[in-house]
């Protein structure tokens, strides 16, 4: 048998795991792996000056794990190591096997953490990297999943993937060193392990190398998907912009499209990526159902896991994440967006320069009416004024009983100083609001003309002019009277 120590210090040091003096925390079931990295790490840490800790987390799904756990504990005081023993609560996580791997990390990292280690080691082999290869190209992956397990990611560190399990059984048996068996890995229940008791023996059948193989394979994808992801950094920085209050994404289309797919798919992972916690249940057919969109028409819609959402809107592709802040697009107040509206507004006893009134809109936002007289302003006060949440109107052209709602099917508005009209519903398309939001829009409007499509635009039809004695001051104001 090769010298497996000195595999595993060639593959730390190739993949630049640990620096002299850094501690490891150790996670340690009792398993044949994990016994087998655990003793090759008491020695690297004794050649190394390395700090060396050992964490085994019982999951509570067979009762013997207490008992494995207990022999973990002294196998590591015996070696005069630091052991730190951790048990899966009750109801502190769900009952399937994902949950509790990912409950798992976060007892590891949480130890990690309050210890003061700088490294976690993870006891995977070759064989383990070569079945997660395998089972992320059966359930859809794309070129990341083809590279497995990473050697080391964050504070992840694995160092004995480099070594096979007939080297690992076979170093445990030369040293009489003993370990435990999870009855759970001899089943069939889990994809995992079908791959590990079916697929595998053929391979290695075929190639006896085929393991190894698929590890210097995934090595090669790593390094391509590297090279493609720095080309992805730099096209997305031009035409990726984020809006991080909303948390959402958008993407010009016209740049997009020219790109090729595999530039494009980077980039709606890498965005996705930010957006989901991991990019575990995103599959190929998911990206190429978002990517897919830019060739289709408007409003055009991709619905993806985790609830986020891919529309086509114009010359935007829009990633709509499926929590987090309510969708918001234009300058739409997130107060009044979805809800019931329709607040009527009474303004024939507002005295000029007297105090003004505040409407409630019944969804967490106020219109505030003001009304003074024109000669105490300015034009440049006035042009000041103006703005998407505050507009100015001639009193006496407006009606004094007018109505805040959301739009309505005969809606329409006065464009230009000529008085030509135009359908609200026209209006929203050329300027390209989103279909998903037309409807959420708040607005004042007398009967069925718009006065003001609050965050777009006001009607000619009440504006200021020369001739303008009093002057009607409309203002949404949100969260403790700031304006939105």
């Amino acid at each position: 048998m090769s010298d497996i120590y000195s595999l595993m210090v060639n593959y730390i040091t190739g993949h630049k795991m640990l620096k002299e003096g850094e501690s490891i925390l150790a996670a340690v079931s009792g398993g044949a792996d994990s016994m087998c990295m655990l003793c090759l790490l008491i020695r690297y840490a004794k050649d190394h000056g390395n700090k060396l800790g050992v964490i085994s987390v019982d999951h509570g799904f067979r009762t013997e794990a207490a008992a494995e756990a207990e022999y973990v504990y002294n196998f590591s005081k015996s070696n005069g190591l630091p052991v730190y023993i951790r048990k899966i609560e009750s109801g502190t996580c769900g009952k399937s096997e994902e949950a509790a791997r990912i409950r798992r990390y976060e007892l590891i990292c949480e130890t990690a953490s309050a210890e003061g280690y700088d490294h976690i080691a993870l006891a995977h082999n070759e064989q383990d990297r070569a079945e997660t290869m395998l089972f992320n190209m059966f359930r859809g992956s794309g070129i990341l999943g083809l590279t497995g397990i990473r050697p080391v990611r964050d504070m992840f560190i694995r160092p004995i993937m480099c070594l096979g399990r007939d080297e690992i059984e076979g170093y445990l048996k030369e040293n009489n060193i003993v370990y435990v068996t999870d009855r759970t890995n001899l089943e069939d229940d889990y994809a995992r392990n079908r791959i590990r008791h079916h697929i595998i023996p053929e391979a290695l059948s075929v190639n006896e190398g085929s393991v190894r193989h698929m590890n210097s394979l995934a090595d090669d994808i790593y390094e391509i998907y590297e090279y493609i992801d720095d080309q992805t950094v730099d096209v997305y920085e031009r035409i990726v912009k984020a809006d991080e209050d909303s948390g959402i994404y958008t993407v010009k289309c016209d740049e997009y499209v020219s790109l090729s797919k595999v530039l494009r798919m980077g980039i709606l992972r890498r965005i996705i990526f930010k957006m989901s916690p991991h990019l575990k249940d995103i599959s190929r057919e998911h990206l190429e159902s978002a990517d897919r969109l830019v060739f289709k028409e408007n409003g055009a819609r991709a619905d993806l896991p985790y609830g986020i959402r891919v529309y086509k809107e114009y010359d935007l592709l829009r990633i709509v994440p499926g929590s987090g802040p309510n969708e918001k697009a234009g300058q739409v107040p997130e107060a009044v967006q979805g809800e019931e509206l329709c607040v009527e507004i009474d303004i024939r006893d507002l005295k000029a320069d007297g105090p003004p009134v505040s409407i409630d809109t019944g969804s967490g936002s106020r219109l505030k009416i003001s009304l003074f007289k024109a000669d105490k302003v300015s034009m440049d006060d006035i042009v000041l004024v103006h703005n998407s949440y505050t507009k100015l109107f001639d009193y006496d052209k407006i009606n004094k009983l007018f109505t805040l709602r959301f739009r309505e099917t005969e809606d329409q508005i006065i464009i230009d100083p000529a008085g030509h009209k135009k359908a609200l519903s026209r209006y929203m398309i050329e300027v390209k609001i989103p279909n998903r939001i037309r409807g959420e829009i708040p607005l004042i409007a007398d009967g069925n003309n718009v006065i003001w499509l609050i965050g777009y635009r006001d009607s000619y039809a009440y504006r200021i002019d020369e001739s303008t004695k009093l002057i009607l001051e409309l203002k949404l104001e949100v969260d403790n009277g700031r304006t939105s």
